[in-house]
């Protein structure tokens, strides 16, 4: 009686088993060995893009993976540069850790073994994936399977046209006599209810900086050193702001963001600017 109730619970679990294997095999899954840990992902995905990359991840809320490859079709793949079917981008993160492939240092291969309805499945394996202190990990027994291959779209980023001003930027000078050259200068817009427009240029030793509205209009304004139209000048660090002077604004037009004028003024600790001549874009 032993040996028959002994028999049945041994056929009922193989039986248990089986259907257990047989439901996960049938589902998208995506795992790996990472030391002795294993990983598993609830979530992963399979995209192709239009530029024909295939980027395969996963992730379990706690930590992610994910590796492109250069094209979808069956073949080993690996992070050689060499390779016609080669791996990039590979990256790990687990809570605030990022992990990638490092030229020359990282080793690894990608085999889509099946691609059917869609589907795809594979195994892989890294090595020497660093992060920014260079600690070191590996992924083994790496796997995927009946992943559904869903499709993307490569997202251009938007280019920004220089502003030909800003390109053509400069700043010149005198200061008490001697010619002040700037080698670092811009304009900027600071403010939120009254806009204004803030110029800075400095050499080594040197800084001039001008401010006015940024509606202002071609004209001539007096310079102090406060207010709406303002101007100061450093010599090593020690600055002094403008206590008489004139900005002569020749064109400014918003549109296209683009200044240019002349300026004068003297400083509350005797410094003379003269001769000075701007052109920016902001």
């Amino acid at each position: 009686m032993i040996r028959t109730i002994t028999l049945s619970l041994l056929l009922y679990c193989l039986i248990f088993t089986s259907c257990t294997t047989d439901v996960e095999i049938n589902d998208p899954a995506l795992q790996a060995k990472i030391g002795n840990d294993l990983f598993r992902s609830s979530v992963k995905k399979a995209i192709l893009y239009d530029d024909g990359t295939l980027v395969i991840s996963g992730s379990d809320g706690e930590q992610t993976i994910s590796f492109t490859t250069n094209s979808l079709n069956t073949g080993t793949y690996k992070t050689s540069k060499q390779s016609k079917k080669s791996i990039s981008k590979i990256n790990y993160q687990k809570q605030e850790k990022t992990y990638i492939s490092k030229d020359g240092e990282s080793d690894g291969q990608v085999i889509i073994t099946d691609i059917i309805d869609g589907e795809i499945s594979g195994n892989f394996y890294f090595d020497n994936l660093k992060d920014e202190n260079g600690n070191a990990i590996n992924f083994r027994s790496g796997w995927f399977y009946r992943l559904p291959v869903e499709n993307g779209t490569i997202e251009e980023e938007e280019v920004q046209e220089i502003n030909p001003c800003l390109l053509n930027a400069s700043l010149t000078a005198m200061a008490d006599g001697s010619e002040m050259i700037t080698d670092d200068h811009s304009a900027n817009l600071f403010g939120v209810d009254n806009v204004s427009i803030l110029i800075t240029a400095a050499n080594e030793t040197q800084e001039i900086t001008i401010v006015f509205p940024s509606d202002a209009k071609p004209g001539e304004y007096a310079l102090s050193g406060s207010g709406d139209y303002s101007a100061t000048y450093a010599y090593e660090k020690d600055k002094s702001s403008a206590f008489t002077g004139r900005l002569i604004i020749t064109e400014h037009n918003i549109e296209t963001k683009c200044i240019s004028g002349t300026f004068e003024f003297e400083t509350r600790s005797d410094s003379t600017i003269s001769e000075g001549r701007f052109d920016f874009g902001y």
